[in-house]
């Protein structure tokens, strides 16, 4: 499976998923959720550790030197095109980089 199906099965299962409770909560199903699509769907290996920037043909989960807390609480992590905000309350946001379209917005549990 190409990888823009798996972004719209990644997408699905996120927004299908239970809202989550805080930002690390958030952050840790986004993270997931991609490593079970990827190993579901794509044909390619995971690689450990994880190759960085250069890209391979699968995604990978962010890592935590590409993560970082807003001073308000909310946790952001920039991967290759995506710029993945989580907030306090466990709302996921995920924009598309360089145009900062907004590809999901998730709200967090109540």
């Amino acid at each position: 499976m190409n990888i823009q199906r798996r972004l719209k099965v990644f997408f699905r299962r996120l927004e299908a998923a239970p809202p989550a409770a805080n930002a690390d909560e958030a952050m840790s199903l986004v993270c997931r959720l991609i490593e079970e699509v990827e190993d579901e769907f794509c044909p390619l290996p995971r690689e450990n550790p994880p190759p960085g920037l250069r890209f391979t043909g699968r995604m990978y989960a962010p890592k935590k030197d590409r993560m970082y807390r807003m001073p308000h609480g909310a946790l952001r992590a920039n991967a290759r095109h995506h710029r993945i905000t989580c907030q306090p309350d466990g709302a996921i946001l995920i924009e598309h980089v360089p145009d900062f379209n907004i590809v999901l917005m998730k709200v967090g549990r109540k």
